[in-house]
């Protein structure tokens, strides 16, 4: 007997738990049906009213920051490093010695070039006392026509001997002032690789100076944008490396694009809020209005039927198919140039698959 009780409880306990078990899944699915369909068999929707009105649209770029001043100093001449009297870091005006290059071949290629412009230039006024002097005499019928010619003509190879002398000794006195580092503009020495004792070679960046105070930005934007964006119009400026927030404005628009690509250049300055440095990548957001009032949707509630496009609008309590055409896109949204009106209720989601005249119950969405 005691065999047989035991038995019949775990029969009993498994029709217990099969009996949960059915309930449960029976709950689930009549759960299912209640949020597709309400009493009367209509799928419930949400919808979003269409209204004509200008889009904003959102424009994102990146560029990177440099100094309003942001200048790579070349070398001009070869040489070995002889001083240096600025540092890394350090603040400088225009004009101030950075640093020399050993002028010694130099100023000896200047000495002989201003020698070489004495010896001409007192070449030249013996000339021109000469030509004078001839002058003279030919007027006095004492000397020929040919010889004045000839004076004439000693005169002008003095003189370019003279101008040439002349420009050599300008070309060797600025090869000896490129000795001396002079800063080309104000702002902080933010590169300087050279050393005391390195020899460099022309045309070897020596340093860099940079003012941040104010950053431009140049960049470039797409044909899609270009003519939605104006000067002075603001922009939202971030920098994932400092976390932090700032804005400027639209200061150049380009008229062409650049070569190699489609992108317009642009110009974007802002002041510097402390944080943000010459090199950093920056994102950049601009947000522009249209012009003209359109109507825009999301385009994930299109559907596409060959080369057709269709949405779902409410018609009272059914759903109606719509045909519409499209223009251009911006982030997710796309604009309607027919087949929507103002006031049209467009159904952005749903309980259950739709179809051309299934009646429906909607909503407003949340967003409206």
């Amino acid at each position: 007997m005691k065999k047989a009780s035991s038995r019949m409880i775990q029969i009993t306990g498994l029709l217990l738990v099969l009996g949960l078990v059915f309930s449960s899944g029976c709950g689930r699915k009549e759960a299912v049906q209640e949020l597709e369909k309400n009493g009367n068999g209509a799928t419930r929707v949400i919808v979003e009213p269409i209204k004509n009105e200008p889009i904003v649209r959102t424009i994102k770029l990146s560029g990177k920051a440099e100094g309003i001043v942001d200048i790579d100093v070349l070398a001009e001449i070869s040489g070995r490093i002889v001083s240096l009297n600025k540092k890394l870091g350090d603040w400088v005006n225009v004009g101030d010695e950075i640093g020399r290059i050993d002028s010694a071949q130099y100023e000896y290629a200047f000495l002989q070039a201003e020698a070489q412009l004495i010896a001409t230039e007192a070449g030249l006024r013996s000339k021109e006392m000469q030509l004078q002097a001839d002058s003279l005499l030919y007027k006095q019928e004492s000397i020929s026509q040919q010889g004045l010619l000839n004076s004439q003509n000693a005169y002008q190879m003095a003189l370019s001997t003279y101008k040439g002398a002349q420009a050599l000794y300008e070309q060797t006195k600025r090869t000896l002032d490129r000795a001396i580092l002079k800063a080309p503009a104000t702002g902080y020495i933010a590169y300087l690789p050279i050393k005391v004792g390195e020899n460099i070679q022309a045309n070897t960046m020596v340093y860099t100076i940079v003012d941040d105070s104010q950053i431009i930005i140049r960049t470039g934007i797409g044909q899609n944008y270009i003519n939605l964006v104006d000067p002075n119009d603001q922009v939202v400026i971030t920098c994932n490396s400092t976390n932090l927030e700032t804005k400027g404005i639209v200061k150049r628009i380009g008229r062409s694009a650049k070569i190699g690509d489609s992108l317009y250049p642009i110009e974007i300055t802002f002041k510097n809020p402390g944080q943000m440095k010459s090199g950093m990548i920056l994102n950049l957001e601009l947000e522009k209005a249209t012009s003209q009032s359109m109507y825009a949707i999301r385009f994930s509630v299109v559907e596409q039927r060959y080369d057709k496009r269709f949405v779902y609008v409410a018609d009272g309590d059914k759903a109606s198919l719509r045909e519409i055409k499209l223009g251009d896109m911006f982030g997710n949204n796309v604009i309607v140039t027919e087949g929507l009106s103002s006031g049209d209720l467009l159904i952005v989601d749903s309980a259950g698959k739709l179809s051309d005249g299934y009646p429906i119950t909607y909503n407003l969405s949340e967003e409206e």
